[in-house]
């Protein structure tokens, strides 16, 4: 796996995810404020993109897949939440460009294909940002998994009452617009929760992810340079000044032995 490890480009990464999931809550808000619809919506989540305030459902939708890439960036968490957050994303965009059918019908082409990218940008956004969370070490492992629990049990159960079944006693198209919003709801909620995991692992890790719960640095404990230095000198043997130093590695010399004095007293 690699690690963004420069101070400067951890920061700027998670700074821009930041933005686009604050921008994400702000969007959200003011999507409904400017229909007049607010949660859970009359018809269902993705009318927000039907008219001139259409943009509006655009822009959430590509804070709300974005940001959890841009916090991915700052800190990885490997191939898999990439590839699921890459996906998300590629869904939700899909979603921001084609729009649904007015009234909810879902009947042209366009409708259907904004209906499947809705699916798997809905689902791969919290999977991957659950996951990322995870990764981190930063968070019990309940807390993302009961919200990928959410949105996943609202996915299936809007696919159910997209064949026109009653899920919550209140009209097919009624109980649509109740799961959509509850697993758009988890998924923002989820896009919070990997910010702060992110922050948590850039603060008490270097600026760089754990996998599987374990700090990439783990079991290894770094010695100050001072004391490094300290250390060599103080295993340096003495010598006297101006003696050459004599290499670490040991030299052997052969000796021949002599067994008395020879011609001139000379051994």
């Amino acid at each position: 796996m690699e690690y963004v490890t420069g101070e400067k480009t951890v920061q700027k990464w998670w700074m821009a995810g930041v933005s686009l999931v604050v921008a994400s809550w702000l969007l959200l808000v003011l999507v409904q404020a400017d229909t007049g619809d607010w949660l859970p919506p009359e018809i269902s989540f993705s009318q927000y993109g039907v008219g001139g305030h259409g943009w509006i459902f655009s822009l959430y939708l590509i804070c709300l897949s974005v940001g959890p890439l841009c916090l991915d960036r700052a800190v990885p968490t490997g191939r898999v939440t990439r590839v699921l957050l890459v996906a998300g994303a590629l869904g939700c965009l899909v979603m921001a460009v084609v729009r649904t059918d007015p009234g909810g019908l879902q009947q042209s082409t366009t409708a259907k294909v904004h209906m499947v990218a809705s699916v798997i940008g809905l689902v791969a956004v919290p999977i991957g940002t659950a996951v990322a969370a995870l990764r981190s070490g930063r968070t019990a492992r309940i807390l993302p998994w009961t919200f990928v629990a959410i949105s996943t049990v609202s996915l299936v159960l809007l696919l159910i009452s997209a064949t026109g079944v009653d899920t919550l006693g209140v009209g097919a198209n009624t109980s649509w617009a109740y799961w959509q919003t509850s697993a758009v709801l988890a998924d923002t909620v989820l896009s919070v929760l990997m910010l702060v995991t992110t922050r948590r692992a850039i603060d008490g890790s270097g600026h760089r992810a754990s996998v599987d719960g374990v700090p990439p640095n783990a079991g290894v404990t770094a010695a100050p340079v001072g004391h490094l230095a300290l250390a060599a000198t103080s295993a340096a043997p003495d010598r006297p000044a101006g003696e050459p130093a004599i290499d670490s590695v040991p030299v052997h010399r052969r000796v021949t032995p002599t067994t008395g004095p020879t011609e001139g007293g000379k051994p």
